[in-house]
């Protein structure tokens, strides 16, 4: 049975009044947050990037990787503690994160939220109305604790739009993503499968610039120094010293339900293959969908993912919004059940990997229904401009 929109003109109206009330509702919180933060400050996650490049503006760029230094110099921001919160990041994230640690903590963390977030709305503003895509659930978890979810969902929003049709710039765009490499391990398959060549120059070259930029200008043994972090924080994803409620992958799942580490990667893989699979034949084939197939497909391919990274989701909602305005709601609530879960109101699992399968699913199932003749074949949204890629 064809599936069509066919709502009448009152209903986008309503999703619109609806998404505008959601983002003024987060805009609130966020505020609220920094108000209270400021009189009693709290260590987040935008508190490490604010000490390294406290650490990286004095010339002790590697003490970003000592327990001791860091834990001295998230102090400066927010008074003693008895936590320290490890920066597993590469050097080059400090070329981001320094300029901001020239400023005074707090408006640097205000500086930070609403730079990430205009980037973010620049992004997903070319795949969905603005009201929309500040409404994501993630914007929330990102506004509130500084993380750099902004950032790297633009990138691959941004990168995944362009690929299909000026793969070097994507390529370019892409590249960035070494910053956060678990968010691109889907990115080879794509661009092999299109065929989109040009876009591995562009990454390397971007790739490349931006370590070896952090290699120089913070030295070799800052790079030493997050080599042997990232070999520890490895041990650390891997045991149980993480709150799997947090990660929004299906190991993590998995994990918070308490199965077994072994099962729980079993499954973990066999979702990386499908979303593996789904992304190649949909980039190999030309698929109206493989913008959002790709950015979704990246957001199941990794264990380690937290929720704040899962901005990439709105390329799944806002595809089926226009056409399957049910299917985009029921995505958009299951992003959001975390971040009640998160903030103390209910306790539920994580429901992302839900999410992002249940994403992949529909897009497959549409695309098979197409091809049968059985629903009109889906047009691209006229905001994204993404061009189809001729069968091969």
């Amino acid at each position: 049975m064809t599936e069509v929109a066919t709502s009448a003109a009152p209903r986008p109206r309503l999703g619109w009044a609806a998404a505008m009330a959601v983002a003024l509702l987060f805009a609130a919180m966020i505020f609220a947050f920094h108000i209270r933060d400021i009189g009693r400050p709290m260590l987040l996650d935008f508190t490490n990037f604010w000490a390294t490049g406290r650490l990286a503006l004095g010339g002790g760029a590697a003490a970003a990787y000592d327990p001791a230094a860091l834990a001295a110099a998230q102090a400066a921001a927010v008074g003693p503690t008895s936590a320290v919160m490890p920066y597993p990041y590469p050097p080059a994230l400090m070329l981001v994160t320094a300029p901001f640690a020239l400023l005074d903590y707090h408006l640097a963390f205000a500086l930070w939220v609403v730079a990430g977030f205009a980037l973010f709305m620049w992004a997903g503003t070319r795949l969905a109305p603005a009201p929309l895509v500040a409404a994501q659930p993630a914007v929330l978890i990102n506004g509130m604790i500084g993380q750099t979810g902004f950032l790297t969902g633009a990138i691959l929003l941004a990168g995944a739009r362009l690929l299909g049709r000026r793969p070097f710039r994507a390529g370019l765009l892409l590249g960035l993503l070494v910053l956060k490499p678990q968010l691109a391990l889907m990115l080879p398959v794509a661009v092999i499968a299109a065929r989109a060549w040009p876009a591995i120059g562009g990454a390397l070259a971007s790739a490349s610039a931006l370590l070896l930029a952090g290699l120089i200008v913070f030295g070799p043994d800052s790079t030493r120094a997050f080599v042997a972090m990232a070999g520890e924080f490895g041990g650390i994803v891997g045991g149980d010293r993480l709150s799997w409620n947090e990660l929004a992958s299906p190991f993590g799942l998995l994990r918070d339900l308490e199965i077994a580490p072994g099962p729980a990667m079993v499954v973990q893989l066999g979702c990386a293959a499908f979303a593996a699979v789904l992304c190649w034949k949909s980039w190999r084939e030309g698929w109206a969908q493989r913008v959002p197939l790709l950015c979704t497909a990246s957001l199941v391919a990794s264990p380690y993912l937290q929720s704040y990274d899962t901005l990439p989701m709105l390329a799944a909602i806002a595809w089926f919004r226009p056409h399957a305005p049910v299917k985009a709601l029921a995505l958009y609530l299951l992003c959001l059940a975390p971040v009640a879960s998160q903030s103390d109101l209910v306790a539920l699992p994580n429901s992302l990997p839900a999410a992002a399968l249940l994403a992949l699913a529909l897009l497959w199932r549409e695309r098979r229904q197409e091809a049968r003749g059985q629903m009109t074949p889906t047009r691209l949204p006229a905001a994204s401009n993404m061009p189809r890629i001729s069968p091969t």
